[in-house]
């Protein structure tokens, strides 16, 4: 596994997942404050639920307060450390007064995250961190539940060819490291393959409840006439906390992702295939989704 990038700094995630310079002077700027220890990410991290990421000699130090981090902080900070794959992980939490800083050292990043999600599961129940690609993740609450498998983009299966051309599609879009656009990416060829089974989701607010359906899909058996809606709008659900997540991951990475879903909800099943797609008019920042919903049965979930 490689090391971190040389030219990363570190950063700190706020409590709605933006990262922030980790420089004290910056961070005391925008609190308005410097606390009385004169240690500002401490505080951050401590009484307010941030979340720090950055390089240490050969590793990547990781610090949080599990009692106070916010889950999106911690949610940012799983993809940060996934994205730098390090050969080592450590693990810090600052110590209250008069108290050491408390370390563990781990070889292997994903132990090291599977203990973040471990941790953060004594005082807030599991935020389901360590499910990644090829795991499921499943959620649930009153009157709905839901199954989400994780699948590589390259597996994309033959039952999905259509999910597939359209990823080809957007990969021939791209210029170099730049994401493709709304432009670059032939809107006019996208839904005539698509045939109703697309949305458009802008995403140029930072917070995943305020992402907005331009283009709602009239085919699908869920709901219909949601065009200019969020997707905090949508009824509450597992399905909507699924979506914030998944939609939320897609936009800070810049990655598309694959997935099967199975939701219930009001004792209706949904069964489907989706992939997400970024968009970026800067080629860098997303600020849509092509969200591509295949409906099908879902044999690849039975045995789980």
């Amino acid at each position: 596994m490689e090391s971190p990038r040389p030219e990363f700094d570190g950063v700190i995630f706020d409590d709605a997942g933006e990262p922030l310079p980790a420089h004290p002077a910056f961070l005391a700027r925008r609190f308005g404050c410097l606390p009385s220890d004169g240690d500002v990410i401490a505080y951050a991290i401590q009484k307010l639920g941030f979340v720090y990421v950055g390089p240490i000699r050969d590793a990547l130090l990781v610090k949080f307060e599990p009692s106070s981090v916010s889950h999106l902080a911690a949610f940012a900070a799983f993809y940060e450390i996934a994205g730098h794959a390090p050969g080592r992980l450590v693990l810090g939490s600052p110590g209250s007064a008069g108290s050491p800083e408390r370390y563990e050292i781990f070889n292997d990043f994903i132990k090291g995250l599977k203990r973040v999600e471990a941790a953060l599961s004594v005082y807030q129940g599991s935020t389901g961190l360590a499910a990644g690609p090829g795991e499921a993740a499943a959620k649930g609450q009153a009157g709905s539940s839901s199954k989400r498998l994780m699948r590589p983009l390259d597996s994309i299966s033959s039952r999905d060819e259509w999910l597939g051309q359209l990823l080809c599609n957007w990969r021939n879009a791209r210029c170099g490291s730049r994401l493709p656009s709304s432009e670059t990416l032939d809107p006019l060829q996208l839904l005539n393959i698509a045939r109703g089974r697309a949305h458009i989701v802008d995403t140029s607010v930072s917070n995943p409840t305020g992402y907005r359906f331009r283009v709602w899909g009239t085919v699908n058996s869920y709901r219909a006439g949601d065009a200019n809606k969020s997707l905090g709008d949508m009824p509450a659900s597992s399905m909507r906390d699924g979506a914030f997540e998944d939609h939320w991951e897609v936009v800070t990475t810049g990655v598309p992702t694959y997935q099967l879903i199975f939701h219930v909800e009001e004792s209706t099943p949904y069964s489907y295939a989706r992939l997400l797609l970024p968009l970026a008019a800067d080629g860098r920042r997303v600020d849509q989704l092509v969200v591509l919903i295949n409906e099908r049965p879902l044999p690849e979930l039975e045995a789980l």
